[in-house]
């Protein structure tokens, strides 16, 4: 259905969208490294949707956490998490000869709101929400990819995420690239963005807590 609807809506040309969603990017990236401010991500694509008075619900702000079941997305986050400690570990002890000392936050539950609310859902909102759905609107969908409709914007945004990431100077961060074709698989499959950012905010604690306990 929802791949039905987007072949009956009138697609904007190629061109532009490029043109639009180039600027709007480098925009975006600049101020919230300028200012520091993450929430640049969230209130751009929102004043730019609501400017030009696009229904915000296409684009993935329609807060909705399922499909897949919750039983699907506690064994896939699961599964998800545990492979990567895996991978993180194998590098760290085989290859930076580093030792593992357990460290966990203080504040757990804190540390993963403040992650949601201040990173996550904003970057969530840009690349899964608007870039994602505006290369849709271009592309199409005619792929189903476990449940979900996809096309070449998948890969477009996960491009994009990724090499915003190299505004660190850490070419390493290119790896962000694998979870932004996830966030962007979770977004087509409920329809929204709700599902992305929490995995995402699971991931950026997971991350700190095994950047913390390997020294």
């Amino acid at each position: 259905m929802a791949a039905d609807r987007d072949a009956r809506t009138e697609r904007p040309s190629a061109g532009w969208v490029a043109v639009e969603t180039l600027s709007a990017t480098s925009l975006a990236l600049y101020l919230s490294l300028r200012l520091d401010a993450p929430l640049v991500w969230l209130f751009l694509p929102l004043a730019l949707l609501l400017l030009w008075r696009r229904p915000l619900s296409e684009y993935g702000l329609d807060l909705r956490l399922r499909p897949p079941s919750l039983a699907v997305h506690l064994g896939l986050g699961v599964t998800l998490l545990l492979l990567y400690g895996l991978a993180h570990a194998w590098v760290a002890r085989t290859m930076l000869q580093q030792t593992f000392a357990p460290t966990v936050p203080a504040n757990p539950a804190v540390d993963l709101v403040r992650e949601f609310l201040g990173v996550a859902f904003p970057e969530e909102v840009f690349f899964r929400g608007y870039l994602q759905t505006r290369w849709n609107r271009v592309c199409g969908r005619n792929r189903r990819l476990f449940g979900a409709a996809v096309g070449p914007a998948l890969l477009i945004q996960a491009v994009v995420f990724a090499l915003c990431h190299l505004a660190t100077g850490d070419w390493s961060r290119l790896r962000v690239f694998f979870f932004a074709l996830l966030a962007g698989w979770l977004r087509e499959r409920s329809g929204s963005v709700l599902a992305p950012a929490a995995y995402h905010a699971v991931a950026n604690v997971w991350y700190r807590i095994l950047t913390a306990s390997f020294h």
